[in-house]
């Protein structure tokens, strides 16, 4: 099982209103084995690590919904059960986030795995834990039967931690935060267009930015980013213009 492709949809996308993720998987062997075939053990693991997926609703729309899809008559497939942890690992770092879908390609195997994200690297950073979690906890006899094997020392206790310890560096000041917060009450979905401070409220000609609590009715925001150049590539070449490329 691997991730081919990824996706980050900052706004708007086929697939939601709001940023999300897309992985193309590919199960490979694992495409044969759904979770009630890999066995009770292993949802019985998967749950003792992480109790919130308890609360997950999935299409039941109820708590306890997604522990049911895992349990029952054929169970769910592992690009289905990747998704619900990577939103659960998310949570669990303070992340707010839901939203989830995992359909075929139509390519024997492969999947579109598309999940919600506060923060990307918080979200990429989830799915690749989340990946490698689901993939330590199968059973050493279908382990074998994987063409990369997982590693035989990982600790996802001392993982998930370094992973809440990266989403914290990661996350906005108080001030930011706050409008960003208030920004969410009033319905105004906003961007978040760097690693650090810079945000995006509203779409088109109705937009407005602000940086940490800086507005763009003032210059400033547009003097900073004019200053630093791998800011202004970067905000350029997501707007889809020819941008040449940069090595250090």
């Amino acid at each position: 099982m691997k991730i081919l492709s990824t996706n980050v949809f900052q706004g708007p996308s086929l697939y939601a209103h709001f940023p999300v993720i897309r992985h193309v998987l590919d199960l490979g062997v694992l495409e044969e084995w759904s979770s009630t075939r890999i066995g009770q053990d292993y949802v019985d693991q998967l749950v003792e690590i992480l109790p919130g997926l308890k609360e997950h609703g999935c299409s039941y729309r109820v708590p306890g919904g997604f522990i049911r899809r895992l349990r029952e008559d054929d169970g769910t497939w592992m690009g289905h059960i990747m998704e619900h942890v990577a939103l659960e690992l998310q949570g669990i770092a303070g992340s707010e986030v839901t939203f989830g879908r995992t359909r075929s390609t139509g390519n024997p195997g492969e999947y579109n795995m598309v999940f919600q994200y506060m923060q990307r690297d918080v979200g990429l950073k989830a799915s690749e834990l989340a990946l490698r979690l689901l993939l330590c906890l199968l059973p050493d006899s279908l382990k074998k039967q994987l063409d990369t094997p997982p590693s035989a020392d990982f600790n996802f206790e001392e993982e998930r931690d370094a992973f809440i310890r990266f989403a914290q560096r990661h996350e906005f000041g108080p001030s930011t935060a706050s409008l960003v917060n208030a920004a969410k009450e009033r319905g105004i979905p906003y961007l978040r267009l760097n690693r650090f401070s810079l945000v995006q409220f509203g779409h088109g000609k109705y937009q407005r930015r602000i940086q940490a609590t800086i507005t763009s009715e003032t210059r400033q925001i547009a003097v900073v980013i004019a200053g630093d150049k791998e800011e202004t590539h970067t905000i350029l070449y997501g707007l889809g213009l020819p941008t040449t490329m940069q090595r250090l």
